[in-house]
């Protein structure tokens, strides 16, 4: 039992790291993006199209590998192969000249990053106790993007770009991600998913894959992904440049309210799933998704003058990034057939970020460009308040809450 538990921290640890380094590399250039953009001479149409294009082949090849990866088992090595794929690409940002180069880079390392989510998923999943399930799903897509790219992202970049210059920054971007790849091929074990059966609610329904496009939690989740996902990535992208050229932050200023919301991802990433593994799955997804649109408004009310309040908006209202680690883990994984776990969140990510991402962000640069980077900010509310209206259609999958269910009506039965 005790090596099974340290197995467990270390997995948990191995695939934060991942998911976290490339999550880094991908918003580096987000960060760094009131450097770039006059450098290169791009509008925020242009840049949109580049946020666009990352999110294109994100969505597409993460869910052709991972389901790939689900008949075939091979998730170990396919995870550390496209970690070192995905970090080549991010040097090569370095080498961009205008935005055909600079499209065309990102649009193969969206290709890359695709599919590490879901395979980290299937790790988790295959390899967590259901107690902890939640919360280590919350570590690793919420907790340590918040800590790694969230919150040291912002201040590392931009301070290494001012010394340095911003392509010198994109070429040091590799290192990290050969670390990560070796630290998975020699501490991850493959996972098992046929061990996790006994373990997840609906288990009993059919395996093909048609069969999770009938369930409710996973067309819920494709919903609710666009709404979400769309959220994350337009306030992720756009508000650095929103800080900087409407509210008149320096590049230091602008990466410490950056940072706040990686203080939130660590956070929320945590409390977030774990209080949906006590008090369920839906309630938290609601309550704190809608909660979610103090981060835009915050930006877009609170005076640059008053920077802690700006601060605690950015922070608070980024609880929607514990959401993410909720919807787009334990859901859909506990709603279907786990040796489609994999597939089940590729298809949602895939969903989310086609129309959350590529449409979204290309309807805020072109805002933007017409009305402000402000407009950015009143699109990331619109999203967030019909994805609440769309979360009222989940139903449960919590274990300890559907086992709570269990023994209360075990007495009526028992009596009948």
């Amino acid at each position: 039992m005790s090596v099974k538990k340290g197995y467990e921290n270390i997995m948990v640890l191995v695939v934060a790291l991942a998911f976290g380094f490339v999550m880094f590399d991908r918003f580096a250039l987000t960060n760094l993006a009131p450097m770039i953009l006059p450098d290169l001479k791009m509008n925020n149409t242009q840049f949109s199209l580049v946020v666009a294009s990352f999110a294109l082949t994100y969505a597409i090849v993460g869910f052709i590998a991972c389901f790939w990866s689900d008949v075939k088992g091979t998730k170990k090595k396919v995870l550390a192969a496209f970690i070192v794929l995905f970090s080549f690409c991010s040097l090569m940002t370095g080498f961009a000249v205008g935005f055909i180069s600079l499209l065309l880079i990102r649009l193969v390392m969206g290709v890359f990053e695709g599919p590490i989510l879901p395979l980290n998923q299937s790790f988790l999943l295959a390899q967590s106790t259901p107690s902890r399930r939640g919360l280590n799903m919350g570590i690793m897509t919420t907790s340590s993007v918040g800590l790694i790219s969230s919150l040291l992202g912002p201040i590392i970049v931009i301070a290494l770009a001012q010394a340095l210059g911003w392509r010198n920054t994109f070429f040091l971007t590799i290192i990290p991600g050969l670390i990560v790849a070796f630290l998975v091929m020699k501490l991850l074990i493959e996972p098992d998913m046929s061990a996790v059966v006994a373990t997840t609610a609906k288990a009993d329904r059919k395996g093909e894959f048609k069969e999770i496009l009938k369930n409710r939690n996973i067309v819920t989740c494709l919903l609710y992904s666009v709404c979400i996902i769309g959220w994350y990535v337009v306030m992720a992208s756009f508000a650095p440049l929103f800080l900087v050229n409407v509210k008149g932050f320096s590049q230091t200023t602008m990466s410490f309210v950056m940072s706040a919301l990686g203080v939130g991802g660590i956070v929320w990433g945590m409390t977030v799933p774990a209080l949906s593994d006590k008090f369920g799955r839906t309630p938290i997804i609601i309550i704190f998704g809608f909660l979610s649109i103090i981060t835009p408004l915050g930006l877009l009310y609170v005076p640059a003058g008053n920077l802690p309040l700006m601060l605690f908006c950015a922070f608070f209202g980024w609880c929607g990034a514990g959401v993410i680690a909720v919807f787009n883990g334990p859901v859909p994984t506990e709603s279907i057939n786990p040796k489609f776990a994999s597939t089940s969140v590729a298809t949602i990510q895939g969903f989310g970020e086609l129309c959350g991402t590529v449409i979204g962000a290309i309807i805020a640069g072109i805002l933007a460009d017409s009305y402000g980077e402000g407009a950015a900010m009143w699109l990331c509310v619109g999203l967030m308040c019909v994805g609440t209206l769309i979360a009222f259609n989940f139903y449960e999958t919590a274990p300890m809450v559907l086992a709570k269910r269990a023994a209360k009506s075990q007495p009526l039965h028992s009596g009948q």
